[in-house]
């Protein structure tokens, strides 16, 4: 499958979710799209989807060592080996010592 939206960009990983994607730029950048329901992409609450690759504003200037994505959450590392995760974390995989979902990027 060609995504034409990244077509231009010269992606270096893809991670996939149950309905959510994300792929990782050589220029740091860090896309994501499919099903929003729990904040996966990244991108707020007030997308219920996307249907094209977006590029996770809150995450540009950061340089990423490798992108993951579970069911419905979602993970960077960082160069410098902090771990920034968001979605759906009703059992706890986020590892944030709760079950509360998290829109944005912790």
């Amino acid at each position: 499958i060609n995504i034409k939206s990244l077509s231009e960009i010269q992606i270096v990983q893809v991670a996939c979710g149950y309905y959510h994607s994300l792929a990782l730029s050589k220029g740091n950048e860090v896309f994501s799209w499919g099903q929003n329901k729990y904040g996966q992409l990244g991108l707020g609450y007030e997308y219920k989807k996307q249907t094209s690759p977006h590029v996770i504003k809150s995450l540009l200037g950061i340089p990423f060592a490798q992108i993951a994505a579970g069911g419905a959450h979602s993970f960077v590392l960082t160069l410098s080996g902090a771990i920034f995760g968001w979605g759906r974390n009703k059992f706890g995989q986020l590892g944030l010592n709760d079950d509360n979902g998290k829109q944005s990027l912790l």
